[in-house]
């Protein structure tokens, strides 16, 4: 359904701020945390994803940040509550739909709301979530580094975990 609308709406309104949150929602919240072993039951599977959160990479971890960031620019803009439905849409057949009588499409208005900016949920509460997403994509570094302490635990003379200064530091 996302894939459906994305390349059919406008870049502005209801109908494309919801579009993105269910993207995001649907690229972090459609994995489990950890693998789930093969002998254990993992009931209805096609409604999550192959991969797990904890083999996320800091690049698909640095993606998610970045439509995060997108997301608030978009939903404080002035058009963001308009209701702008997508102009085409291909049926079952992938014939395109195009009435004559469509209704006039609301125009956009890039301009900042200033009263939804201030609020809460677009200061501290998107500050709260980013500071969350930027904690695991700092500890998406860390990962291989203890899967290999714990493949390379028993060698002597191996360091267990190392971790680069510039890690630490990009969470700061």
């Amino acid at each position: 359904m996302i894939r459906r609308l994305i390349g059919h709406q406008y870049d502005y309104g209801r109908l494309y701020n919801r579009t993105c949150i269910a993207n995001i929602v649907a690229r972090v919240c459609g994995r489990h945390p950890y693998s789930i072993p093969d002998e254990m039951d993992q009931g209805d599977a096609s409604y999550s994803l192959v991969d797990c959160l904890i083999d996320f990479t800091p690049d698909k971890w640095k993606k998610v940040i970045g439509q995060w960031y997108f997301l608030r620019e978009s939903m404080v803009r002035n058009d963001a509550s308009l209701i702008v439905l997508p102009s085409q849409i291909e049926d079952d057949e992938g014939t395109k739909s195009n009435d004559d009588d469509e209704e006039l499409i609301p125009e956009g208005d890039e301009g900042v709301n200033e009263a939804i900016e201030t609020h809460a949920d677009f200061t501290k509460g998107y500050a709260k979530i980013l500071d969350l997403m930027k904690f695991h994509c700092c500890l998406s570094h860390l990962q291989p580094q203890f899967e290999s302490a714990i493949q390379n635990g028993d060698i002597e003379g191996v360091e267990s975990v190392v971790i680069p200064h510039d890690d630490i530091v990009a969470f700061e």
